[in-house]
């Protein structure tokens, strides 16, 4: 089963959902910047300004919230700059002492500059959050080349471990790093660096990349200032922040975590199996979908996580595993998602089921035997002929909750097969 993949990515309607999705669609009339970058941006700016406490309970530890989106897009219509620009003025308007003190515009390039940077906030030796804001990501890039060191403490960072700086002249430590990345880079010199060795070396595939593009053309005199919604939108995000910074766990419930298990993880898994430029991604997206979904649940005010978090975040993960497709040709998935989504869509249409028509109809590049094959090699799937109303009769796919043990392990290995 193959799955062509050159196309531009499409976000899912799910990704702008809870509040931080009302606040991308708010924003959207007074600015030509791409959703997904106003909300990659507002996601990135949130995952900083709660701070190191928060986490999500995995059977690992805690897993940290900070996010790196790169915005990756043609330069003038790309709209990078644009899309950043009106999600920064939510993050001022709603935490000005934040913006001023720890939003830092321009990521250093070596490591004693990037340790100095986060050391000159840290209180007794704690690092203090702090949102770095790249313009000019293949520059940084670029530059960062010459110090080896700089890839190690983006590594550190990214998993919250402590960061020594000593030489001769220095000796720095700042204990729970907590940090996050915008940065904004033009499609060719992204696909120059997912080839790379940075990017296969675990540095660069820490990035989350996500393709933006002008959305619209607003009149220049007759556009509405924003100014109000702006202030509007900041009140709302530092109520977020808040609340967020005074929670320590998310908790995934158990009924969350099932479900997380047979659909999220699989098609997670599934999409970026194929080739060695998509395989590096394959550890980092799982856990970005973790991070994001928990940004989704302290935005809602919750501390656990839902079901439709983690939809929200498995559709930002989708775009991303789109992006490089879209920007790496040679990236091509191999559809081994395919299987899983069919299950996942029969499964959310409960008792009522879904025809094998409305199957085909939602894949469309998939062929009728190869659907046929993924419902018959799930045991949880029951088919139902039904009545002709003239023509070949449609067959009725229904979700069943319990089944033997032995014919779960059956299905297990028939979507192996795919």
């Amino acid at each position: 089963m193959s799955s062509t993949s050159n196309q531009m990515p499409t976000p899912a309607p799910e990704m702008f959902t809870g509040p931080l999705g009302k606040m991308v669609t708010e924003l959207d009339k007074y600015t030509e910047g791409s959703k997904v970058g106003v909300l990659a941006t507002l996601l990135s700016g949130f995952s900083a300004a709660v701070g190191n406490l928060p986490g999500v309970g995995t059977g690992k530890g805690s897993m940290p919230l900070s996010f790196w989106p790169v915005l990756v897009g043609p330069t003038g219509v790309g709209r990078k700059g644009t899309a950043t620009g009106i999600a920064m003025k939510v993050v001022e308007a709603g935490l000005a002492s934040f913006h001023e003190n720890n939003v830092v515009y321009g990521c250093p390039a070596t490591g004693l500059g990037f340790a100095g940077e986060l050391a000159e906030r840290a209180i007794r030796g704690v690092a203090a959050p702090v949102l770095f804001v790249e313009e000019e990501m293949d520059t940084f890039i670029s530059n960062s080349k010459r110090d080896t060191k700089i890839g190690t403490y983006l590594r550190k960072a990214w998993d919250g471990a402590s960061i020594t700086h000593r030489t001769s002249q220095t000796d720095l430590t700042i204990k729970k790093p907590h940090v996050a990345i915008v940065g904004h880079i033009q499609p060719k010199n992204w696909g120059a660096i997912s080839g790379s060795k940075d990017a296969t070396g675990g540095t660069y595939n820490r990035f989350f990349p996500v393709w933006v593009i002008q959305s619209k053309k607003l009149p220049v005199f007759a556009t509405p200032n924003p100014e109000e919604t702006i202030a509007k939108l900041g009140n709302r995000f530092r109520s977020m922040v808040n609340y967020a910074q005074e929670v320590t766990d998310l908790v995934v419930p158990e009924e969350v975590a099932k479900v997380f298990e047979g659909k999220h993880r699989e098609i997670c898994d599934g999409l970026t199996t194929g080739n060695e430029e998509l395989g590096q991604y394959t550890e980092r997206a799982m856990a970005y979908m973790i991070r994001i979904a928990g940004l989704y649940t302290l935005a809602d005010k919750r501390t656990e996580v839902s079901v439709a978090d983690f939809d929200a975040a498995l559709g930002l993960v989708q775009y991303m595993v789109e992006t490089v497709t879209y920007t790496l040709p040679e990236a091509e998935a191999d559809g081994s998602d395919i299987p899983a989504r069919i299950i996942a869509y029969v499964r959310e249409a409960g008792e009522q089921g879904v025809t094998s028509t409305e199957v085909a109809r939602k894949f469309q590049r998939v062929r009728a035997q190869e659907i046929r094959a993924v419902v018959d090699g799930c045991a949880q799937i029951k088919t139902t002929k039904m009545r002709s109303e003239g023509g070949r009769p449609a067959t009725l796919f229904t979700w069943i909750d319990e089944v033997a043990d032995e014919d779960q392990e059956q299905s297990v290995k028939v979507l192996a097969a795919f």
